[in-house]
């Protein structure tokens, strides 16, 4: 686990035990939901790029647009597990210049922890691993070259505002220690990515 990771998450624990300690009483006003699905936009911005000896300086993936879908079981008040999966597509950018594109495609496996869970506003933080399927890069001068899949960790927060009962517009942040890692490259090439997720769900 990187020092970055690792002081991600001492943060989100931080924020989460704080929480939890202001709020003894939030598990008994009652949950809001059983099961939620939800689906919308990501805007997803990568946070890191990489040097390639005799290939480049500065190699890195553009940020941009994508969707998620996914759902969330809710066992207890407070306890969510979450599933959802997301498809973007990102020009790779060589000294600014863009050489080609690949698909970022994660499962992602979160952990909910619900520090507000009512029926008009929730909000959750917690862990998520990813199995992220990559596409090969598609070279704008024909030709590809193959990326390795890869499970990695991240976090991830969000918060929704409920419109009665099932319905409500949810907003999310995830981040995810990704890379690229192609064996025709000499390194791997850091990404990153950090998600803006906004959409709807139904929850029941």
């Amino acid at each position: 686990m990187t020092r970055k990771t690792t002081r991600l998450y001492s943060a989100l624990l931080a924020i989460g035990g704080s929480a939890l300690a202001a709020l003894p009483a939030q598990a008994q006003d009652g949950s809001s939901y059983d099961f939620k699905v939800f689906g919308g936009a990501a805007y997803i911005s990568p946070l890191s790029d990489s040097s390639l000896a005799g290939i480049a300086d500065s190699v890195e993936a553009s940020s941009e647009f994508g969707w998620e879908l996914g759902v969330e079981w809710k066992p207890t008040d407070r306890l969510g597990l979450e599933a959802a999966y997301l498809d973007a597509t990102h020009d790779v950018e060589a000294n600014g210049t863009a050489i080609g594109d690949i698909s970022l495609r994660p499962w992602n496996f979160s952990l909910n922890f619900h520090l507000v869970d009512r029926d008009r506003f929730s909000w959750w933080v917690g862990p998520t691993i990813s199995y992220i399927d990559w596409s090969a890069v598609e070279l704008n001068g024909g030709g590809s070259l193959d990326v390795d899949s890869e499970t990695t960790f991240g976090a991830s927060t969000g918060m929704s505002f409920g419109l009665g009962d099932s319905f409500a517009l949810q907003l999310g942040l995830r981040w995810l220690d990704a890379s690229v890692d192609s064996p025709s490259l000499p390194d791997d090439v850091s990404v990153d990515p950090l998600f803006v997720n906004m959409g709807v769900a139904f929850r029941f």
